[in-house]
């Protein structure tokens, strides 16, 4: 399991970035590996709350997770960073900053706490309040609530809004690794040795009651390019990128899993080959338009290839698919390269 990040997992431009306070700063490094290395929710709620955790409380923040029901709930720590929050449910369907926040993508800010909190903002002290929408790949995980005295540089805010929403990402890999087996600590991904062993009872599933199944590769070819300019560590951030962007494409029953250093492969139940075939398409259209993050790589773009087998035209046996699925890794076209 994950334990804790490397510094190399964050990107250099937001290592130290200036905070609450004038002419102080936020080291955003030592503040967002809890964030990171959050096992659950509450956890990741009190790394939330501590990121701007100083003597004279000049800023504090909590987010609020979609449930579907269109209220947004909230994450509860061991400290309500908010007076009141295990009561406060945001409505995202109501007319108001929360709407317009979550609509229109873009952060709100209000003088008024009560514009957005009602009458639970009546204790604070604080007179600033941000939502800022929490989204990955096009898909709202909820809102994060930044609540200061005005003198917080609003850039800082978007920019946590997107680490909050890939710790939530990550949070939900782990959720289904609990469920399902081991995890790559490197990936954020079940591991090869467990896609094996599921592939092989998947089989035998398939056979016995006679329906489909299916087998993706995709393997980043000139990976050791970005590996060479960034290091290893920001090769293993670009893994979990491209797997958070797969998992966006998949059902809740297909399966994800590291393949190697440089493969994602994806176990489809129930999925005829043709099927598969337009999904694989699909994550490869949007594989190919990711980018490393880091400086030292601003010229590096994703050579992909693609395998695909399915059952029972590829074979009876979790070797036949996995043998089939490289062939088409060996003999996929060469890629068109897009410009970075």
């Amino acid at each position: 399991m994950l334990d804790s990040v490397e510094r190399d997992d964050i990107p250099p431009d937001v290592q130290a970035t200036p905070g609450p306070g004038e002419g102080s700063s936020v080291d955003l490094l030592g503040r967002l590996l809890p964030l990171y290395a959050a096992q659950d929710t509450h956890a990741l709620a009190d790394a939330l709350a501590s990121l701007f955790a100083s003597p004279a409380g000049s800023a504090t923040a909590c987010a609020f997770v979609d449930d579907g029901s269109g209220l947004l709930t909230p994450l509860i720590g061991q400290h309500e960073p908010l007076p009141g929050l295990s009561d406060l449910r945001l409505s995202s369907t109501e007319p108001g900053p929360v709407a317009e926040v979550l609509s229109r993508g873009e952060m709100v800010v209000s003088d008024n706490l009560e514009d957005v909190m009602g009458e639970e903002a009546s204790g604070l002290t604080l007179r600033r309040a941000l939502l800022c929408r929490l989204a990955w790949e096009g898909e709202t995980l909820g809102v994060v609530l930044f609540c200061d005295q005005g003198d917080v540089d609003l850039e800082l805010y978007l920019r946590l809004a997107e680490h909050v929403s890939l710790a939530l990402v990550r949070l939900r890999a782990l959720k289904r690794t609990y469920r399902f087996g081991g995890i790559d600590p490197a990936q954020w991904m079940f591991d090869r040795e467990w896609l094996s062993l599921r592939l092989e009872e998947e089989v035998e599933r398939a056979k016995r009651y006679g329906r489909p199944l299916a087998l993706l590769l995709f393997r980043f070819q000139n990976l050791n390019l970005l590996t060479d300019a960034a290091g290893s560590q920001q090769t293993g951030v670009f893994l979990r990128r491209a797997a958070a962007v797969i998992r966006g494409q998949i059902r809740s029953p297909d399966l994800l899993a590291g393949y190697g250093d440089a493969s994602i492969a994806v176990l489809l139940p129930e999925t005829a080959r043709a099927a598969a075939a337009g999904t694989q398409d699909r994550i490869a259209s949007r594989l190919r338009q990711l980018r490393s993050t880091s400086a030292e790589a601003t010229d590096w773009v994703p050579d992909l290839r693609v395998g695909v087998a399915g059952h029972p035209e590829d074979g009876d046996t979790a070797a036949e698919l996995i043998s089939a699925a490289e062939s088409g890794l060996d003999q996929s076209e060469e890629p068109l390269r897009e410009t970075a």
